[in-house]
C-alpha cells in the first residue's frame, strides 16, 4: 500500500526539480533550447501521468508507480544538476565565459535556410521512407530529416528581427511548426515524433522570445491544446493507423485525420477516458516501476553496462563491421527487464531513466542524467553562442547533434548513433559552407576585397610655412 503523502511529496519534488531547472535557463544566451525540450519531454511522460493519480476521483497509485516516481525524480534531479550547474560552472570557471554574448539581431543566413528547408522536406517525404531499410544510411537519412527542424527554428528567428509591429513572418513559420505533429501521423502514424520536433522549435523560440509573460501564457495554451490533440488522436488512433500503413494514398490519410479531429475533445479531467488515455501510453513511470520491483526480485537480471556499451558501439557502420547485431530502437529491452509482452503491433520505447536503471541502479539513474545533463547542456549552450555571433553553420554544427539526443523514451542507441549520424551531417555542412565562402571571397571584386578591408594611410598634405 503507497502513502499518499509520500506519494505527493515525490511528486512536488519532481516539479520543484522541473522548475528550477527552467529558471535557471531564462538568461539570455544562456541555452538555444535542448535543455528545455528535454526536460519537458521527461515531463510527460514521467510526470504528468503520475500525477493524475493525486486527483481524489482516479486511481490509488500502486508501489510501482511509487518506484518509478522516485527513479524519475532522481532523474530529472541529475540532469537538472548537469545542465544547469556544472555546465555554467565550467564555462565560467575554465573558459571564462558567463553566457553568450550580446544577442545578434542579424536574420540567419537565408542561403542555409533555404536549403536546410530543401533537404529536410526531400528527405523526409522521399529519402526517408525509401532508404529505411538500409543500415548507416537511413541514420543519415533520418538526421538530413531533422534539418527541417533547424530550418523551422532560423526561420522563427528571422521572423523575431523584422519590425516589431509587422511580424506575421514570425507568427506564419511558429504555425507551421505546430502542423508538425499532423505531418507526422499522416506519413507515420505516429504523434510522439512530430510532438517532439514542434516542442523543440518551441523550446528555441521560447530562450529569446520577449516579454515572458507572453510567453508563459502562450505555452499555457499550447499545453492545453496539445494534450487535447492527444486525447483525441488516442480516440481514434487506430483507425488512423490502419490508413497509414495501408499505405493509402496522402488524401484518405488526411480525410481520416479531418474525421478525427473535427470532433475534437478538449481535455477534461474530470472525464475518465480522458484520464485512461493519458495514463496507458504516457505513463512511463509505471513501466519503470514494474522494472524497478522485478530487478529487487532478480538482481541477476541488471544489464550491468551492457545496454550501455552497445550504444558505444552503435555509430559504427555495418560497412566495417558486417556481423553487427545492434540496432536502432529498444526491441525487447522492456519485456526483458519488466516481463511484460506486448502485442507485435505495440512499439513501446525504454526510455533513458529505465535504461540507465536497468544498467546500474538508482546511482546510475542519478549519474548517467547528471552526464546527459552536462552534454546536452554543453552543446546548449554552444548553440547559442553561435547565435549570438551570427555563425548559422556552426550552430547547425552543435544543435543538430542535439536534437538526437532528445529521444527521451527512446533507447541510447538511437540517441548515440544518431548524434554521431547528425554530426556527419552538419560536418558536411559547415565544411561545404566554409568552401562555398571562400569561393565567393576569391571572385570578389580587389577594391571589395582588400581596400574595403583596411583603410589607406593618405600621405599627409605639405603645410606651406
Amino acid at each position: 500500500m503507497v502513502n499518499p503523502s509520500e506519494f505527493l511529496t515525490w511528486l512536488i519534488a519532481w516539479m520543484i526539480c522541473l522548475l528550477l531547472t527552467l529558471w535557471a535557463s531564462r538568461k539570455d544566451g544562456t541555452g538555444s533550447g535542448l535543455v528545455i525540450s528535454y526536460v519537458l519531454q521527461l515531463w510527460v511522460i514521467h510526470w504528468l501521468a503520475a500525477a493524475i493519480y493525486a486527483l481524489p476521483w482516479y486511481r490509488t497509485p500502486d508501489l510501482p508507480m511509487l518506484y518509478g516516481l522516485r527513479q524519475s525524480t532522481y532523474a530529472i534531479a541529475g540532469f537538472g544538476l548537469g545542465s544547469t550547474v556544472i555546465v555554467p560552472f565550467v564555462f565560467r570557471r575554465y573558459l571564462g565565459m558567463a553566457a553568450a554574448e550580446a544577442r545578434n539581431d542579424e536574420t540567419a543566413d537565408k542561403w542555409l535556410v533555404h536549403a536546410y528547408l530543401l533537404v529536410g522536406v526531400v528527405t523526409f517525404f522521399v529519402l526517408e521512407p525509401m532508404l529505411h531499410s538500409i543500415p548507416t544510411v537511413s541514420a543519415v537519412a533520418s538526421s538530413a530529416s531533422n534539418l527541417l527542424i533547424v530550418a523551422l527554428a532560423m526561420e522563427c528567428w528571422n521572423g523575431l528581427q523584422t519590425d516589431k509591429r509587422q511580424q506575421q513572418s514570425f507568427w506564419r513559420w511558429v504555425l507551421l511548426s505546430a502542423l508538425l505533429p499532423f505531418m507526422t501521423i499522416a506519413t507515420k502514424g505516429f504523434l510522439s515524433y512530430g510532438f517532439a520536433a514542434m516542442l523543440t522549435v518551441f523550446s528555441f523560440v521560447a530562450t529569446f522570445y520577449r516579454p515572458r509573460w507572453k510567453m508563459v501564457f502562450f505555452a499555457a495554451i499550447i499545453g492545453y491544446l496539445a494534450l487535447s490533440m492527444y486525447v483525441t488522436y488516442m480516440r481514434d488512433r487506430r483507425d488512423i493507423r490502419a490508413v497509414v500503413w495501408r499505405q493509402e494514398t496522402y488524401a484518405s490519410r488526411v480525410s481520416a485525420m479531418v474525421s478525427t479531429f473535427s470532433n475534437f475533445e478538449f481535455l477534461d479531467l474530470r472525464n475518465p477516458d480522458h484520464l485512461l488515455r493519458i495514463d496507458d501510453r504516457l505513463n512511463q513511470n509505471a513501466l519503470l516501476g514494474v522494472a524497478v520491483a522485478n530487478l529487487e526480485v532478480h538482481p541477476e537480471q541488471f544489464a550491468n553496462g551492457r545496454t550501455i556499451w552497445e550504444a558505444v558501439l552503435s555509430p559504427i557502420p555495418r560497412v566495417l563491421w558486417p556481423t553487427k547485431r545492434i540496432a536502432a530502437g529498444s526491441g525487447d529491452l522492456v519485456s526483458e527487464f519488466t516481463g511484460i509482452r506486448f502485442g507485435e503491433d505495440t512499439s513501446v520505447g525504454i526510455g533513458h531513466v529505465m535504461e540507465w536503471y536497468v544498467n546500474f541502479g538508482s546511482y546510475g539513474v542519478f549519474f548517467g542524467m547528471l552526464g546527459l545533463g552536462v552534454l546536452i547542456g554543453w552543446m546548449d549552450r554552444n548553440a547559442a553562442i553561435r547565435i549570438a555571433r551570427g555563425e548559422w553553420a556552426s550552430f547547425t554544427f552543435w544543435w543538430l547533434p542535439g536534437l538526437s539526443l532528445l529521444q527521451v523514451g527512446g533507447s541510447l542507441v538511437e540517441a548515440v548513433s544518431g548524434g554521431c549520424a547528425s554530426l556527419a551531417v552538419a560536418v558536411m555542412i559547415s565544411r561545404f559552407r566554409r568552401s562555398q565562402e571562400r569561393r565567393q571571397g576569391r571572385h570578389r571584386p580587389p577594391l571589395l576585397d582588400q581596400a574595403a578591408a583596411r583603410p589607406r594611410l593618405m600621405p599627409r598634405r605639405a603645410v606651406p610655412r
